[in-house]
């Protein structure tokens, strides 16, 4: 599933959303943009973390911006809006539990 999502990036105009695993009460999604495709502001409403495999990122939440390269991690805050600008095709895979 990972190498097709890494595949169709330099031809996807949007996201590239994969539910790569799911047990009751939490889910993993894999995530994939390509270099000019952003994940528009949204909100978790249960915990989560995002763990990049394949690129880099830029968090954005509000006015604060923070770099996520490959295998570094990051909380989402239950009720932050934020999006994520990719620097790169990339693909990172958000935990919520």
């Amino acid at each position: 599933m990972l190498k097709d999502m890494i595949e169709q990036l330099t031809t996807a105009s949007k996201p590239l959303v994969k539910r790569f695993e799911q047990e009751e009460g939490s889910h993993v999604l894999a995530i994939g943009l390509g270099k000019d495709v952003i994940l528009k502001e949204h909100k978790s409403d249960i915990p989560a973390r995002i763990l990049v495999i394949k690129g880099a990122i830029i968090y954005i939440a509000g006015d604060k911006r923070k770099e996520l390269n490959i295998y570094d991690e990051h909380v989402i805050p239950v009720g932050e809006y934020h999006s994520v600008e990719p620097l790169e095709d990339s693909v990172f895979l958000v935990i919520k539990k």
